[in-house]
């Protein structure tokens, strides 16, 4: 079998890292739950050779080098949590080569290192990042989450204001009782973590899923998997 090769500079690195598969419920901002979300710090390689930073290393494209080897790229601040570095220069690739959904993901996933590191400012900064990227979303799940990122950065009057705009918008069942939820946690001024599973009250969710033989795909067919 052919070893992979960074896709910046062609050295050699790791087969990208797989995660467990969770087993309980996920975040509402879908951060998967245990074991998963232990393993977030492997979730990023970094390249051995040029510095590289990206969950595939092997899978970047060859104008990835250009980011790699920018000032901007090598100076990210290191006023912010150490723990949130790989994520953020993971991002910078994303942004400089176009790719605004992984960019996303990876600022969202460093407000997760940055919440396991008990940082003060730093997760709402960087929640704050990814729902201007996501501002514009039609998409569900996309939507749902924007909206938990909200609340977390402690954007309550916007995240009210969103929370109206997917109402509007015909939400099913289980998105109007999310949205619900979300718009409770607002108005009490929480920024805390909650599970999906707090969301939906029984039999919505685990154990009494397997009882409820919906024909389900996408977002809640994973959803109602944990």
């Amino acid at each position: 079998m052919t070893e992979p090769v960074c896709g910046a500079c062609g050295g050699p690195v790791r087969s990208p890292f797989r995660a467990p598969a969770p087993e309980i419920a996920p975040d509402l901002d879908m951060r998967p739950g245990e074991p998963a979300r232990s393993t977030l710090r492997d979730w990023i390689q970094l390249c051995p050779t040029c510095g590289a930073a990206a969950p595939d290393l092997a899978a970047l494209p060859s104008t990835a080098r250009a980011v790699v080897d920018s000032d901007e790229y090598r100076t990210l601040t290191t006023s912010a949590p150490e723990e949130t570095l790989p994520f953020r220069r993971w991002a910078l690739i994303c942004q400089r080569t176009g790719d605004r959904p992984a960019q996303a993901e990876a600022l969202l996933q460093a407000a997760w290192a940055a919440d396991d590191a008990a940082a003060m400012t730093e997760p709402a900064r960087l929640r704050t990042e990814v729902a201007a990227l996501w501002d514009a979303t039609t998409d569900v799940e996309l939507g749902l989450r924007r909206l938990d990122v909200l609340r977390r950065a402690a954007l309550f009057q916007e995240a009210e204001a969103w929370a109206t705009h997917m109402s509007q918008h015909g939400p099913d069942e289980l998105a109007a009782k999310l949205i619900a939820f979300q718009r409770s946690r607002i108005a009490a001024r929480d920024i805390g973590r909650h599970l999906i599973s707090s969301a939906l009250p029984p039999p919505s969710h685990t154990p009494h899923v397997a009882n409820a033989k919906r024909a389900t795909t996408g977002f809640w067919s994973r959803l109602l998997q944990q």
